[in-house]
Formats: structure tokens, sequence, C-alpha cells
């Protein structure tokens, strides 16, 4: 028993760290808090490739990958494949946006000549998606035509980036109402079957409260719904003797038997 439960503990204590150890590390105590945001994928990293297939990108999130890169470029097609880091996790921006997120690894490798020989720069902007994901992820361009602040763009879709839900109060009204309503039902049957001994329909609770209710509904409908009024008095049209099947002798020999 001992030994189980020490390992349900192994477990959760894994589990709780990997969640949370974060590996990237922000300029402020604002950003570092905001970082927390990106823990669901802590663990998940993707690979995409750019519109002419010569550059392949593995992005983390805030997760180390090889020389503490969250970005890191890989040259296709060449016999040894060189890489670059275009961002470190220890370098890190982070703005929160309404339905976005926009994460920024800066410090990456120096470009050769251009940009300034200032190191690389990563911004990927995560919107709203409908999963986890990260889903639909893009190299939108690098634009390294600038004497420096070059960076690589990267769009992809995660929920994570979703606003809260939010729930109105009268969902919430209604939610309560449907939960007292099936409580009331449930606990009522069972006293009704195994207190009272109820059998049939006789184990819904108050049931002639309720047969009450439903009648006074009822009448109540009939009134606003009708145009008849209830109340009106009816007219009857009495029986002729024709219709009775009298004829003239036999009602009088009808009035001559005596009375007793």
């Amino acid at each position: 028993m001992n030994s189980h439960l020490l390992q349900i503990f192994v477990a959760i204590s894994y589990h709780v760290a990997t969640v949370y150890c974060s590996d990237c590390i922000t300029d402020s105590a604002a950003e570092q808090n905001a970082i927390k945001v990106l823990d669901p994928l802590f663990e998940k990293s993707v690979e995409v490739k750019d519109a002419s297939g010569n550059f392949s990108y593995s992005i983390s999130f805030c997760k180390k990958l090889d020389n503490d890169a969250g970005v890191l470029q890989t040259t296709l097609g060449e016999e040894e494949a060189k890489t670059h880091v275009v961002g470190k996790v220890t370098s890190t921006d982070i703005k929160i946006g309404s339905s976005w997120i926009f994460l920024t690894y800066k410090d990456g490798d120096p470009y050769g000549s251009h940009c300034g020989s200032e190191g690389r720069q990563a911004h990927i902007f995560i919107l709203c998606g409908s999963s986890l994901g990260p889903d639909h992820v893009t190299i939108i361009e690098e634009n390294n035509n600038k004497s420096k602040d070059c960076y690589y763009l990267f769009e992809m879709q995660s929920s994570i980036a979703c606003p809260p839900s939010s729930m109105s109060f009268g969902w919430i009204l209604v939610i309560i109402i449907l939960c007292l309503s099936g409580a009331y039902l449930l606990l009522g049957f069972l006293y009704q079957r195994f207190v009272q001994r109820a059998k049939g329909k006789e184990q819904i609770p108050n049931l002639s409260f309720w047969r009450k209710f439903g009648n006074t509904a009822a009448d109540g409908c009939n009134y606003v719904c009708r145009c008849t009024d209830p109340n009106e008095a009816r007219s009857y049209k009495g029986l002729g003797d024709d219709q009775l099947g009298l004829d003239e002798d036999e009602e009088r020999d009808e009035n001559i038997l005596p009375m007793y």
C-alpha cells in the first residue's frame, strides 16, 4: 500500500515538474509570470520548412534545444547539414493580447555580412485555435533586408491563445435550476421507492401537487388561449314530443294514470 502511494506521489511530482519547469528567461517579473501561459506546450516542439525547401526550423516553447535555442534553423540539401540558432530561450520577450500571443526569442547566431552582423531573432505569432496544437505552423518571412532589427516571423494556432470562456448569469442560473431539479427528482424517487414503498407512478415525488399544478396550468392556458368564455352559460333546447316518439293518445293515457 505504501509503495503504491509512493508511486502516485512520484508520478504527480514528475508531472508538476515537467509542466512548470520553464527554460525561458525574460527581462521582467511580469513577463516571467506571463510565460506560464506556454506551460501546456512545454513538452511540444514543431518542425516547419520554408517555401523554397532550403531550410527547416525546429520551434520549442520555453524548452531548450541545442545551444539554448528556442528556434533552430537547419540547412537542407547539403551533405553536411548546417544549423543556426535563430533565437534563444534565455533571451525571451512575450506579449499577450485578447486572442493572441507574441513570443520572441533573441540573441541568436549573428548574421554574416548583413543586418549589421546583429544576432538573429525569431518572432512567433500564436493565434487562438480550436485545439492545443500547435496547428497550421507556417513561416511568414525572413526579413533580413534591413540594417538592424532583422527577424524571422512564424505563425501558428493554439487554444492557449484563446480568451477564457465566460458564462453569462442566465446560463449559470439555468444550470443551477437543472441541477436542483435533477437532485429533487432523484432524491424524491429514492425516498418514495425505498422509504414509502411506492410503486409505479406513485414513486414520483409530490405527485398530487404536480397533478394539481398541471390541471391549474391547463385551465389557465385554456382561459388565455381560447376564444370561448368558460363561464358563458350554455343554452339547451328542449326535446319535442315528436322527438320522444309519443303521439297524442299515449300522452293522454299518461295523464290519466293514477298516482301512487
